[in-house]
């Protein structure tokens, strides 16, 4: 086995080299620097620190050591600089990136994966949507029958007609109790379905939802959500309406005021 050689780290460059393990600290010249040292080359590469694959010597500095390796080429090395270990003799620094080339490939990863998603939201955005397409409605199970029963056509021409309802000027219902006698009613020669939502103003909440209404019909009898306590409550009274056929398709909607006298 040769003779192992001791190097003396000499001070000199910006960088600094450290194995904490074994408290190892020298200065180093980085390449810029060793290019103003030496524009026209001339320097002696004797050997290299960090890694390595056959051991050659040491190298101190004040009273710590480390291993000194021959020169070689090292897979996911990179030279970093060199540490003066004589006039015109230096040891390179030579360190693993491959923890770094995995974390640029990762981030890149991360950043093509963020891109995609970028391009499919922008896409999905852009779309137009989809129709939607309504369940059809159920007929309100308090709908009063009129004169026998009806019949609902395949396609109803809601072109230009008229939507006619009711006026509320005032809805008396029986305070503390959810069942409740009240008329409403979707006049013979309308072209639609009503739905009937009520609605008190001051706090928005809905008391009462009804099912399709169809032409000709009223509701008399039904069940709110909740019982209201004796007193006067400002209501709207929603009216959508459907086409009055298979398709159903939404209509005009329409609001009326009114006042809840619960006693």
């Amino acid at each position: 086995m040769a003779d192992m050689i001791t190097y003396q780290a000499a001070a000199g460059g910006s960088g600094v080299y450290r194995n904490n393990k074994v408290g190892f600290v020298a200065s180093y010249y980085k390449k810029k620097e060793m290019d103003d040292l030496y524009p026209a080359g001339g320097f002696n590469v004797c050997g290299q620190v960090g890694k390595g694959r056959d051991e050659i010597g040491t190298i101190t500095a004040a009273d710590a050591r480390e291993t000194v390796y021959a020169v070689s080429k090292m897979p996911h090395a990179s030279v970093k600089g060199y540490i003066r270990v004589g006039e015109n003799d230096f040891l390179a620094v030579v360190k693993d990136v491959l923890a770094l080339w995995l974390f640029l490939i990762l981030l890149a990863a991360l950043l093509l994966a963020g891109l995609g998603l970028l391009i499919r939201h922008a896409v999905i955005t852009n779309a137009k949507p989809e129709p939607e397409t309504r369940a059809p409605g159920v007929i309100d199970s308090n709908a009063m029958e009129g004169e026998g029963q009806y019949s609902i056509p395949e396609k109803t021409d809601t072109k230009g007609r008229q939507i006619k309802v009711n006026g509320i000027a005032e809805m008396k219902l029986k305070a503390g109790s959810r069942e409740q006698n009240f008329v409403f009613s979707n006049p013979a020669e309308n072209p639609c379905y009503f739905q009937i939502e009520v609605v008190l103003i001051d706090s928005g909440e809905s008391i009462y939802t009804s099912n399709l209404l169809p032409p000709g019909y009223s509701i008399s009898n039904f069940t709110m959500d909740r019982a209201l306590e004796a007193g006067s409550y400002r209501a709207v009274v929603h009216f959508k309406t459907y086409s009055f056929d298979k398709e159903q398709r939404p209509l005009n909607n329409m609001d009326i005021k009114t006042t809840i006298v619960a006693e």
